[in-house]
């Protein structure tokens, strides 16, 4: 009788169990006769309640902030260092935040975008951004980056409180798709929430005079290829995996040589859409001695990941997982970075109640297993 109520449970168990969308691993292993930490975040966006994001330091374009510091302030249950910035903190190439493109692609690496479809893209994709009024049509050069000169920037409160131009410019101000304003001075401009400022630097401002003050505008974002919307993107280091085929260069731009051992930290999908993150330890002798590019490719590969990027490596690799810090980086401590990649989700009703019932049953199997002990 006993055995059959144990059989009875663990088929109720079956029954009402569910698989973890977000599952944290980590591996101690050799490569090259080396030991190496390897953390894993898999990730099945597949399910609805999942969600990706992008996140930046203090919410803005500029600054530095620990990863752990923004997956734990926006209650996220994951998060990874994300990619690549300058000295100032100011993350480098596309961002498309909450369905917005913050900043403009560049050319030197691939993006990844996560499609409201649900699907995940990894690849090339060319931005353009035009200002369109009644009469004229004004082609933006870049998105809520520095202004240089005979330029058109379109910035907007992502930025900062201020366009920070203290040169001669011409600006427009943006707000429910009119202008509102257009100031022509050597000082910055406030940008307000919801508003763009249209700025140019130019030591002939009245040349520029090409939009009016209640001017109706549309501002155009062209994505190429076209994908449908986009929720979320970012710009990467780099590839490591294309077509299921090991590509890592010896030389990436944004990093330089890749066949020194480095911390590492790479994102990548399956053929059946799932994230893989990998976080390698590294500069950590005899516990952890980092990869090479061409290693981590390899890594990508065995998790049957299709296509695979870098993300920024170094003493930047850091993965949070249930608000801490699971990796060991390489200084010993956090770096502060410009750029971070949370994952969350939210259980349901069903999945609570799935939760609840599992934990009756996991109780309820202790109790007896404890019961038999104590009468055998």
């Amino acid at each position: 009788m006993f055995i059959k109520l144990i059989a009875l449970i663990n088929l109720c168990l079956s029954l009402f169990s569910y698989n973890e969308p977000v599952i944290y691993t980590n591996e101690n292993v050799t490569l090259d006769r080396m030991v190496q930490q390897i953390h894993t975040l898999e990730v099945d966006i597949n399910d609805p309640y999942v969600t990706i994001k992008n996140a930046l330091s203090f919410g803005k374009a500029y600054g530095f902030e620990e990863t752990s510091v923004m997956v734990n302030d926006n209650e996220a249950i994951a998060g990874v260092n994300g990619t690549f910035y300058t000295m100032y903190g100011h993350h480098l190439g596309l961002l498309i935040k909450d369905g917005k493109l913050e900043t403009m692609a560049k050319d030197y690496s691939p993006i990844v975008a996560f499609l409201e479809s649900g699907k995940v893209y990894i690849g090339d994709i060319k931005t353009e951004v035009k200002v369109e009024g009644k009469t004229n049509t004004i082609t933006v050069d870049t998105m809520n980056d520095a202004a240089f000169e005979e330029s058109w920037v379109l910035y907007s409160d992502i930025y900062g409180r201020t366009t920070r131009i203290t040169r001669n410019s011409i600006n427009y101000v943006i707000e429910n798709n009119r202008v509102i304003d257009k100031i022509i001075t050597d000082n910055p401009i406030d940008i307000t929430r919801g508003s763009y400022i249209l700025s140019r630097v130019t030591e002939d401002p009245e040349k520029y005079d090409l939009l009016t003050v209640n001017e109706e505008v549309e501002i155009e974002i062209i994505y190429n290829p076209d994908m449908g919307k986009i929720k979320e993107g970012f710009q990467s280091g780099g590839w490591l995996v294309k077509d299921s085929i090991n590509v890592a260069k010896d030389y990436e731009p944004l990093m330089g040589n890749t066949n020194i051992l480095n911390p590492r930290t790479a994102l990548g999908v399956t053929e059946d859409n799932k994230i893989i993150i990998k976080v390698i330890d590294g500069r950590q002798p005899n516990y952890s001695y980092g990869i090479t590019g061409k290693t981590c490719a390899d890594i990508m590969l065995e998790e049957g990941c299709i296509n695979a990027v870098y993300l920024d490596g170094g003493a930047s690799s850091t993965m949070v997982y249930n608000k801490e810090v699971v990796n060991s980086p390489s200084m010993n401590t956090e770096r502060k970075v410009a750029h971070s990649i949370l994952i969350d989700y939210e259980k349901n009703d069903f999945m609570f109640m799935i939760d609840k019932i599992g934990e009756f049953i996991d109780n309820l199997l202790n109790d007896l297993f404890n019961f038999q002990e104590s009468i055998s």
